[in-house]
C-alpha cells in the first residue's frame, strides 16, 4: 500500500449511508422551526424544492465518480478541468466548510447529550467550556479515533447508525401520519410568511440539510465497483432524505399549528413526539437526535479528510499530508489536521453560522462542479469514459450551476460575507503557496493553449 493509495472497502450500503446519515441531521432536528416561520407549512415544499435542485448535481457528481473515482471528490474535479486557482478555492471550502459543519453536529450531539448526561462545564487553560462543548470535544475524539482506525470500520457504525436513525423516524411519521389535522396545513403557503414566494428563501435556509450526497464522492476511490455504486448511492440517498423530510415536515406541522412549531423551536420534532407517543415518543426522539448528530459528524470526518488528503496529492497544500497509515491504510495525517480544525471550532462555540455559511461554499463548489463536467465533455478528455452519464446533456450541468449559484442570493448577508472571505482565502493560498507547488494546469486551459 503506497502513499498514493486506499483501501476500497466501502460497499453499497455503507455509501448509501454516508449520504443518508448527513442529510437526515440538521434539516430534521434542528431547522423544522426556522423552516415553518420562514414559510409557514410550506416549508415543506421547501425541503422539495431543495432537493429539486440538488438532484442536478447529484446526476453530475455521479457521472463525475463513475468517470474517474478519486478521494476528494469535487474539489478533484474542479482543479482537474479548471486548474489549481479553481481547485484552491473549492478545496478549501470544502475542507473549511465541513469541518464547520462536523463542529456544528459535535455541539448538537453535545446539547442533546446534556439533557441525559449531568455533565459539568470544564476549564481548560482558563477558556470556560458549557456541557455541550465538552461533551462535543469528547464525541469529537471518539469518531475521529474511529475514522483513523480504519475506513471498513467507519462504514459499519454508519450503516448502524442509520439504521436506528431510519427506524425511529419513519415510527415517528407512521404515528404522526393519522394524527395529521388538515385545518393545521391550511392555508399552506400563509400570507404572513409571504406566500409562496417565501419557499425560496426557506430552501435557501434548508439547503444545509443536502450536502450529504456529495460527500459519498469524497470517498468515491474507497468504494466497491463504484461504476455501480456511487450513482446508486448518492442519487438514492438523495431521493430517501428528500421524502423522508417532506413527510416530516408535514406530520409535525399538521399535527400542531405551525406557530406552534415556530415556538417549540430547535426542540419542535421532540415537542410533537411527546403530543404522539408521550414520554417514550421524547425519548425515542433524543436518541435519535443524538444519532443523528453522531452520524453526521462521522460521515463528514471521513469526508472532509478525504478533500485534504487530495488536495496534498496535487500538492495545493503539503505533500506530506496525503500519507497513508502503514497499518490502518487511512490518511491518518489528513485526518489529525481535519481534527484540529474542528476542535478549534468546537471551542469557539456558536458555529451555527459558520455551518450556514459552510452551506454557501457548498453551493460554490457544486456550480463549479457543474462546469467541470462541461468542461469534461466538450475538452473530449483523455480517459473520460464514465460508467454512468448524465441524461438530457448539457441541460442538467448548465441547471445544475445556475441553480446552485443562484440559491446563493437568498442566503442571510452574513452567510454570503463569511463565505466569500473563505473563498479570497482560497484565492490568496493559490497565489502565496499553490502556484509554487501545483505543476498541473486545468484542462480548459490546456485547450485553449492547444
Amino acid at each position: 500500500m503506497t502513499d498514493e493509495e486506499l483501501s476500497e472497502e466501502l460497499g453499497l450500503l455503507a455509501a448509501f449511508a454516508i449520504g443518508v446519515g448527513v442529510m437526515v441531521c440538521a434539516g430534521i432536528f434542528i431547522l423544522p422551526a426556522a423552516a415553518a416561520a420562514t414559510a409557514g407549512p410550506a416549508a415543506a415544499a421547501a425541503f422539495a424544492l431543495a432537493g429539486f435542485i440538488s438532484a442536478f448535481t447529484a446526476l453530475s457528481i455521479s457521472e463525475l465518480g463513475t468517470a474517474m473515482p478519486k478521494a476528494g471528490g469535487a474539489y478533484y474535479y474542479i482543479n482537474d478541468t479548471l486548474g489549481p486557482l479553481f481547485g484552491s478555492v473549492a478545496g478549501w471550502g470544502n475542507w473549511i466548510g465541513l469541518s464547520a459543519a462536523v463542529a456544528f453536529y459535535l455541539v448538537g450531539l453535545g446539547s442533546y447529550a446534556a439533557v441525559f448526561l449531568p455533565v459539568p462545564p470544564a476549564d481548560i487553560l482558563g477558556y470556560g467550556l458549557a456541557p455541550s462543548q465538552v461533551m462535543a470535544l469528547v464525541a469529537g475524539l471518539l469518531f475521529f479515533a474511529l475514522n483513523f482506525i480504519g475506513t471498513e470500520e467507519t462504514g459499519k457504525v454508519q450503516i448502524a447508525i442509520v439504521a436506528v436513525l431510519i427506524v425511529a423516524l419513519c415510527g415517528y411519521s407512521l404515528v404522526g401520519l393519522g394524527r395529521i389535522d388538515p385545518a393545521n396545513l391550511r392555508p399552506f403557503a400563509p400570507s404572513e410568511t409571504g406566500g409562496w414566494g417565501s419557499v425560496f428563501p426557506a430552501a435557501a435556509l434548508v439547503f444545509v440539510s443536502y450536502l450529504g450526497f456529495a460527500e459519498i464522492n469524497t470517498v468515491a476511490e474507497e468504494l466497491e465497483d463504484p461504476g455501480r455504486n456511487l450513482p446508486l448511492a448518492v442519487v438514492g440517498s438523495l431521493v430517501f432524505a428528500t421524502l423522508l423530510y417532506v413527510v416530516v415536515m408535514i406530520v409535525t406541522m399538521g399535527v400542531v399549528p405551525y406557530a406552534d412549531v415556530i415556538e417549540f423551536g430547535e426542540v419542535a420534532v421532540i415537542r410533537v413526539a411527546e403530543q404522539l407517543a408521550g414520554s417514550v415518543g421524547v425519548v425515542g426522539l433524543m436518541l435519535a437526535g443524538l444519532f443523528a448528530m453522531a452520524s453526521s459528524a462521522n460521515a463528514s470526518i471521513l469526508a472532509s479528510s478525504r478533500v485534504n488528503f487530495a488536495m496534498a496529492r496535487d500538492q495545493i497544500v503539503t505533500p506530506r499530508l496525503n500519507a497513508v497509515h502503514p497499518k490502518f491504510e487511512t490518511p491518518y495525517r489528513s485526518i489529525t489536521l481535519t481534527g484540529a480544525f474542528v476542535f478549534g471550532f468546537i471551542l469557539i462555540g456558536d458555529i451555527e453560522v459558520l455551518a450556514k455559511a459552510g452551506s454557501v461554499l457548498h453551493l460554490i463548489v457544486y456550480g463549479l462542479l457543474n462546469i467541470a463536467l462541461i468542461v469534461y465533455r466538450e475538452t473530449d478528455a483523455e480517459d473520460y469514459d464514465p460508467d454512468f452519464e448524465a441524461p438530457l446533456y448539457p441541460v442538467v450541468p448548465v441547471l445544475g450551476a445556475v441553480f446552485s449559484f443562484g440559491l446563493i442570493a437568498f442566503m442571510a448577508p452574513i452567510e454570503i460575507l463569511l463565505s466569500s472571505l473563505f473563498v479570497v482565502f482560497g484565492v490568496a493560498w493559490y497565489f502565496v503557496y499553490a502556484r509554487k507547488h501545483a505543476g498541473k494546469e486545468g484542462l480548459l486551459g490546456q485547450h485553449f493553449m492547444d
